[in-house]
């Protein structure tokens, strides 16, 4: 499906701006966006994974936020409103990373564990083999 953009200039240099953080097309990008229902968006629909965006992590659509930002805030026990006051997120994102979340837990906790404190420092203290 190809679209036709009729876009003010500053809009699409920042959705092409957008677009090429994620590894689309504008005319791709766009359609990514509009794959919205007239009753919200679907959770699958919000949730999107590119290989080199955010380091291949799942994230929500239309934005930078990847879903273990949000899944940080949720296990430092913020409820989703909450969530909501401090990430710029609609409350529908929020759940909707939450959703994937609780599908694909082992991976999301694995990911946030390898990147873990205790973890990077025990990486950065191992001797080199240069």
């Amino acid at each position: 499906m190809s679209l036709v953009l009729d876009l003010p200039h500053k809009l699409e240099n920042e959705l092409s701006a957008e677009a090429t953080e994620a590894g689309l097309s504008l005319n791709d990008y766009a359609l990514s966006l509009l794959s919205l229902s007239k009753d919200g968006p679907s959770s699958t629909a919000m949730i999107l994974q590119r290989p080199g965006f955010r380091g291949g992590r799942p994230y929500i659509a239309g934005t930078g936020t990847t879903v273990r930002a949000v899944v940080g805030l949720y296990k430092l026990g913020l409820s989703p409103e909450d969530i909501a006051g401090e990430l710029p997120l609609a409350l529908a994102q929020i759940y909707a990373a939450l959703t994937y979340y609780h599908l694909h837990q082992t991976e999301i906790d694995e990911d946030i564990e390898a990147d873990s404190e205790t973890n990077l420092i025990r990486a950065s203290a191992k001797p080199s083999r240069v």
